[in-house]
């Protein structure tokens, strides 16, 4: 089975608001890949910690499941600030991962979950599957860079997981940073064709977790902080060579009314 993610890991709260902001998706053309993108805060408003949902969907022009991803890079809106976040203070290393899965890696490491829907060919058939998807934090590069660990947890009709990396990159203009997803083939079958990801649905930020701090020699839960922006955007390689991307922006939040005294 063949699942993936390109997950944003970062921490900031809603500073800026870009202009002529409004909810829509792209899908690429004139490839015969096509993908949508979509993106959305909770909480939804200036000065906020959020959490950020988002998802994509795959699909080719005739409307059936993509060829195989080889790769997804994921770009982050800029002024996104990753010095603010207290999302991944812990550490996960890739053989835990694998052997253990997420219960096997500290609390605080953990960035958010989704899930998948996955095609798996079998002959002149196919299955479907939903995977569950944890986002971990990763031993940083050689450079410094801020890596996002991704463990694939699926069932049937293919039973497999995986673990597999997104590197956080700088990028420039509207754009801030990007993640960088190398996504790795999974047969279906042994010698049989890899599987297809049709859609990923995700969500990374504080909602749902909680992190622990030593306090006067006692462990103390606390919710970290969350994520933010407006822009996004997202390309899509796939095994044969093709190509697609889509974009979409978050909506600026309505400005908060101050009661007069």
């Amino acid at each position: 089975m063949r699942k993936g993610i390109a997950i944003v890991t970062a921490a900031t709260t809603l500073l800026l608001c870009a202009s002529s902001l409004g909810a829509t998706t792209a899908l690429a053309a004139p490839a015969s890949e096509r993908a949508s993108l979509h993106a959305s805060f909770s909480p939804d408003r200036l000065g906020a910690s959020t959490t950020i949902s988002y998802g994509f969907h795959l699909q080719t022009s005739e409307g059936l499941a993509p060829p195989p991803l080889a790769s997804i890079t994921l770009y982050i809106p800029a002024g996104m600030n990753y010095t603010l976040t207290t999302l991944g203070l812990a550490i996960c290393r890739p053989a835990v991962l694998l052997a253990e899965g997420v219960a096997g890696c500290p609390p605080n490491s953990r960035l958010g979950s989704g899930n998948a829907f996955v095609e798996v060919p079998f002959g002149t058939g196919s299955g479907q599957e939903i995977p569950e998807i944890q986002a971990v934090s990763g031993p940083p590069t050689s450079k410094g860079n801020m890596v996002v660990l991704f463990y694939a947890n699926g069932k049937a009709p293919v039973s497999a997981q995986l673990v597999f990396q997104g590197e956080v990159l700088p990028d420039s203009g509207v754009f801030g940073s990007q993640l960088l997803t190398a996504v790795p083939p999974v047969a279906s079958v042994p010698g049989g064709s890899d599987v297809s990801i049709v859609s990923v649905n995700a969500m990374i930020g504080p909602s749902g977790l909680t992190y622990y701090k030593h306090v006067h020699g006692k462990l103390k839960p606390f919710h970290p902080l969350g994520i933010g922006g407006f822009p996004f955007s997202a390309s899509f390689a796939f095994q044969d060579g093709s190509q697609a991307s889509a974009s979409t922006t978050v909506p600026c939040p309505p400005p908060v009314r101050r009661r007069r005294k």
